[in-house]
């Protein structure tokens, strides 16, 4: 009898002590793999940090599982004896090239921002390079087709035409309607104002591979100068078009115009060269108006009255006025020549504003108007491209990760652990 009690203890005690040895694993495990995910996750990139805010690490599953491998090995070796088969990572819906967690990744880095920021400005330099003579740069041109495959884009087309900027434009004249604008850009918006350049301003002294970058993010031209080019003719059709339905609206311009078109061609073609005064005095006035955007400079986006800067004996000076006069419409607008005095005297012009839109902002407009999928894939494409520029010629968005997830099978059971930057 005592030794069938005897031999019950033990049973007891044996079946007791492999519990808690199962238990004891099992904490450890699970102790030890929340610490794991820390390690990994503290391996993220500090060039990805420094440069834009971003957290992620390189790897892939096999090289993450053979680093919690070596964890596992190192922690329970001689302490858990335990029957331990191993770690399996799978990263799979962690990838920084997937938009969603680029964005994800984007509001962690920029929390607390606003895009009150962009309007009131943070620091960005004028670069002074456009001397009116066109593109001032060297242009760039990514030609390798590797480079151009693997942009996280993939070319994607899409940008906002000169007509949708004139549009956009008329509800951002004020502060507050751009604020509102950029607000549906969010971390994106404030990504662009502080780590990439434009034609116009730039955000660090940093190595930047494209000049326009944010002409870039528009456009999506892997030639830089051609996206400089395409955004000076949106800027120009905008500007263009704000500046003729100024002049319908002011009735000393439409006086004038009326005056002169019937010195020139009286008769049923008044009306033609009407039109044709109005389109070139806009042109003329949208020429001076990029020269002020181009040089760091405000431009108001409807104009007042007030706020002309071309006369209109420029207007009859031009080219396009000139073929049109013949010796007798000279002498018709001779005779004209003290009225039209009297009446350009009654507009005032100015030369600069303190008042409107700089390039910066008129960019933004044409940004805040693109597709959400479009704007943030070409800007994921300028960090692919800026991190082969200045690190590593083989940067793969998809090569990085910002979140970790795997699975430890001790004992027959499977314990899995997921955490991501926070």
């Amino acid at each position: 009898m005592l030794a069938i009690i005897f031999t019950g203890f033990a049973l007891c005690i044996a079946g007791a002590v492999g519990v808690s040895r199962r238990m004891v694993v099992s904490s450890e495990c699970e102790t030890f793999g929340r610490l794991w995910t820390k390690a990994v996750l503290s391996e993220y990139d500090v060039h990805l940090l420094d440069d834009y805010s971003i957290m992620a690490y390189f790897g892939n599953d096999d090289e993450v599982t053979a680093k919690l491998d070596s964890y596992l090995n190192y922690s329970t070796k001689g302490r858990l004896g335990a029957y331990i088969k191993g770690a399996n990572a799978d990263l799979t819906g962690f990838e920084l090239g997937d938009p969603a967690n680029f964005r994800k990744a984007l509001r962690l880095g920029f929390a607390g921002s606003a895009a009150s920021e962009v309007i009131n400005g943070t620091g960005r330099t004028y670069r002074d390079l456009d001397t009116g003579e066109g593109f001032d740069e060297e242009g760039r041109v990514i030609n390798n087709p590797v480079v151009i495959d693997t942009l996280p884009s993939h070319g994607m087309g899409g940008s906002v035409s000169g007509e949708q900027l004139t549009e956009r434009a008329k509800t951002a004249g004020g502060e507050n309607g751009l604020i509102g604008m950029l607000s549906g850009g969010g971390a994106e918006v404030l990504l662009l104002e502080r780590c990439f350049d434009n034609h116009v301003t730039k955000a660090d002294d940093k190595n930047h591979l494209l000049v326009n970058e944010w002409e870039y993010v528009i456009t999506g031209s892997t030639d830089d100068e051609k996206n400089y080019r395409a955004i000076r003719r949106r800027l120009f059709i905008a500007r263009n078009a704000l500046n003729l339905a100024a002049i319908y609206k002011d009735p000393a311009k439409v006086e004038m115009i009326v005056t002169i078109a019937e010195a020139i061609t009286p008769g049923p073609l008044g009306a033609a060269t009407q039109a044709l005064i109005a389109e070139v005095w806009a042109a003329l006035e949208t020429e001076e108006d990029l020269e002020d955007l181009y040089h760091d400079r405000r431009v108001p986006v409807l104009k007042s009255p007030e706020q002309w800067k071309t006369d209109i004996w420029a207007v009859l000076g031009s080219g396009k006025i000139k073929s049109k006069l013949d010796d007798e419409a000279r002498e018709k607008l001779e005779e004209k020549h003290g009225e039209i005095s009297d009446l350009s005297g009654k507009i005032k012009t100015v030369t600069q504003f303190s008042e409107g839109l700089n390039y910066d902002e008129y960019l933004m407009i044409m940004i805040a108007s693109l597709k959400d999928s479009v704007r943030i894939l070409r800007i994921m494409d300028l960090i692919q491209i800026n991190m082969k520029y200045r690190y590593y010629a083989d940067f793969n968005m998809m090569e990085y990760y910002t979140g970790v997830r795997f699975t430890i099978e001790a004992n027959g059971k499977s314990h899995e652990f997921e955490d991501a930057y926070k």
